[in-house]
């Protein structure tokens, strides 16, 4: 045990740290936030103030229906540790993938008083070593290069693999005025179908819902991604907006074609999926990011329109 160390320099450690770290009352049914750090307030857009009091569901907006929930919920309910990956919206309404990890913190009589959570953006840690990425986009296929690219779930591509292929792509289409239309793909009602299938079932589920919704896509440029549970995201380039309505279309109705039977979705009696659309033709001034938070947009609006669609 360290001597002479002064309790408050655990504080400022905690404070200045650059991950997001926040406790939560674990007594209280609701998990009222009690403190978050410098770093939590840079990755969401709200002050500490604007925090307390407040259980962080609300960072998910109207976006509930997310596999990543049920599990932080279960987790939460069972005293028990968890890594999740969320979509959270920053004050601005901006979204972005919230990578979490809570942990229960015990009182002396050995019950969970509190929880403990580190958040950092997903965007941090889906970078590519510029190595590896080199080898893998000179078609090298080094096997370091391969485990990073593949999702070991689906056999699709990682979203870190993608968004690099997307940046090369970008530069070719802002050259020849070219459209790319970016996909967002959610399955629907996921976490209740993993609640009463188990999480096997589900993780079947995903995958055959993948091979349909890649093999929408089957030219060479075309990619598909898996960012984490049912969450899906492709591009295609040369395609105009309607063009990439219409196979968004055709991938929800060949989902539903799956006939994958689901009684406790409030959709259908089988699983479907909600899909966001988004293309443009790359300008001097925007970026890839934009494209695929625009899809993200999308997507929520096909949600609030009912899912089971593309818009």
């Amino acid at each position: 045990m360290m001597t002479g160390f002064d309790p408050d320099l655990y504080r400022r450690l905690v404070d200045t740290s650059p991950e997001g770290v926040v406790l939560v009352d674990a007594q209280n049914p609701e998990h009222p936030l009690i403190y978050a750090n410098r770093g939590f307030e840079a990755l969401t857009g709200y002050s500490a103030a604007e925090l307390l009091g407040r259980n962080l569901r609300f960072l998910q907006s109207e976006d509930r229906e997310q596999d990543g929930r049920h599990r932080l919920r279960e987790a939460l309910g069972k005293g028990e540790s968890c890594r999740v990956l969320l979509r959270n919206y920053r004050k601005d309404g901006t979204l972005f993938w919230n990578e979490m990890t809570v942990l229960p913190l015990l009182g002396a009589d050995g019950r969970v008083t509190h929880f403990a959570g580190h958040h950092r953006d997903a965007g941090e840690r889906l970078r590519i070593d510029p190595k590896l990425a080199k080898d893998s986009l000179s078609g090298a296929h080094q096997p370091t290069g391969v485990a990073i690219r593949d999702d070991r779930l689906t056999g699709l591509f990682t979203l870190a693999y993608l968004e690099e292929l997307l940046k090369r792509d970008w530069s070719v289409a802002q050259r020849e005025k070219r459209s790319i239309a970016v996909f967002a793909i959610d399955i629907d009602a996921l976490d209740l179908y993993n609640t009463t299938f188990g999480r096997a079932a589900g993780d079947s589920t995903i995958r055959r819902v993948a091979h349909v919704v890649s093999g929408c896509l089957r030219r060479s440029s075309d990619v598909t991604a898996r960012i984490d549970g049912g969450n899906l995201v492709a591009f295609a380039p040369g395609l105009t907006t309607e063009q990439a309505l219409r196979i968004g279309q055709q991938m929800a109705e060949r989902v539903r074609d799956l006939r994958i039977h689901h009684p406790r979705s409030a959709v259908l009696r089988y699983v479907s999926v909600s899909i966001g659309v988004s293309a443009a033709i790359p300008e001097s001034t925007d970026n890839p990011a934009t494209l695929l938070q625009k899809s993200q947009q999308q997507l929520q609006i096909a949600k609030k329109s009912g899912r089971n669609q593309a818009a």
